[in-house]
């Protein structure tokens, strides 16, 4: 080569023609895209949908929640028969992770928030079973 070394050629390669205004230091120290969550939100709904360049953040979570959680409609019948630990989707569209099953009721650990089987189908809509805690 017959060019003079300049300060690009210290650089790291993924920096090599990045603008300094679009990067930020994360807390770890690490140098990172400031627009990194915007960037992933739209490489997801690349990956699951929906289609189309405009689309609404809800629209994304409602795909990725189709592939990896199998929600099952609640119905009051289902109560008996629910497992010890359930994650549940209330009517407002809050979800509630790990409630835990005492008798003949439901309680949330991180509130003061207990469910019966009226609830099923009423201030619950939907179910599923809470993953295994590690």
């Amino acid at each position: 080569m017959t060019r003079i070394v300049t300060e690009r050629d210290f650089r790291k390669p993924e920096f090599a023609n990045a603008d300094p205004a679009d990067y930020e230091f994360r807390e770890d120290g690490a140098v990172v895209r400031k627009d990194r969550w915007q960037t992933a939100v739209h490489q997801i709904r690349s990956l699951v949908g929906p289609k189309g360049r405009e689309f609404e953040i809800a629209d994304v979570i409602t795909a990725v929640e189709k592939l990896t959680v199998s929600w099952s409609n609640a119905d009051p019948d289902d109560f008996q028969e629910a497992p010890a630990f359930i994650d549940v989707k209330l009517s407002c569209g809050s979800v509630l992770k790990r409630l835990e099953r005492f008798g003949d009721k439901y309680a949330w650990s991180f509130g003061s928030l207990e469910f019966v089987a009226v609830d099923f189908g009423a201030d619950i809509v939907q179910w599923t079973e809470s993953e295994v805690a590690p």
